[in-house]
């Protein structure tokens, strides 16, 4: 919070103080607008009546607004009319654009910076390091919370005061990006800036060795997977990692076609080199 200017603060206030006459806020966080717009008319609309909202999602990093109404509708002959919720895109309010705005610049350079980072080789040696592995994804967590802590807290700061001003309760902000490994490959990762503390959460989604393979995690996914390698190299780093575990890549069950040795992981114990 200290992070974020007094003028900040204040700008928030008075644009919060404006707004709230003219438009009600609506917290959607990651959700249909559609199905929450009809949910809240139901809830809070009198028929006839009707009002200018703003969903405001913290996870996506956007607002929109709409004017939203309740009206009876008639159905079959004879028939009583139904309650019908309809709506129509509407202009945000200024304030509220500001803020998703500040959010968005401040998720922006996060990235930026994370993507302009690798994974050095003390922290991860080798992508398929990642094969049953119980501490890598924490070792990347305390790596990328260290180097970007900065950043970190001025994404969190800034959604906790449009949280504070347009009284919210999701604070949480995720981001999808990949980033490299030093020693070959990349992961990609989301990345979540959650609060209490105020720190990034980690999910590594994809794994890829120098080869382009897509490393899997689990153990038990390896047996028959098909493979290609370029150097020899490769397929030894593969197996420092892989023989531990029972599996390992045969160099005289491989095809060298187009450039790469291609065949297939298998369940072997025996000297892979």
């Amino acid at each position: 919070m200290k992070l974020m200017s007094i003028g900040f603060f204040l700008a928030i206030l008075v644009s919060f103080s404006k707004l709230a006459v003219s438009s009600e806020v609506v917290e959607c966080y990651d959700c249909s607008h559609s199905d929450k717009i009809v949910s809240w008319g139901m809830l809070n609309l009198k028929v006839g009546e009707k009002k200018h909202i703003t969903l405001v999602d913290i996870y996506n990093k956007n607002a929109r607004s709409f004017d939203v109404t309740l009206s009876l509708t008639p159905t079959l002959p004879g028939m009583p009319e139904v309650p019908v919720v309809t709506y129509m895109l509407s202009s945000v309010p200024s304030g509220i654009s500001t803020m998703m705005t500040d959010l968005s610049n401040a998720s922006n350079s996060l990235v930026a910076e994370a993507e302009a980072k690798s994974i050095p080789k003390e922290v991860i040696s080798s992508p398929w390091e990642f094969v049953n592995c119980s501490y890598c994804r924490a070792d990347v967590s305390d790596y990328l919370n260290n180097s970007l802590e900065g950043k970190i807290k001025t994404v969190e700061a800034t959604a906790i005061s449009i949280a504070q001003a347009l009284n919210l309760i999701n604070t949480s902000v995720p981001n999808q990006f990949q980033i490299p490994l030093e020693t070959g490959g990349s992961i990609l990762v989301e990345l979540t800036v959650i609060n209490s503390p105020i720190k990034l959460e980690v999910k590594i989604l994809r794994i890829l060795d120098t080869n382009n393979n897509e490393v899997q995690q689990d153990v038990t996914k390896l047996n028959n997977m098909n493979i290609k390698a370029a150097l020899e190299a490769h397929i030894e780093d593969m197996n420092n990692y892989l023989s531990p575990l029972g599996y390992g890549v045969n160099m005289n069950s491989l095809i060298f076609s187009g450039g790469f040795y291609r065949g297939r992981i298998t369940i072997e114990r025996f000297d892979y080199k």
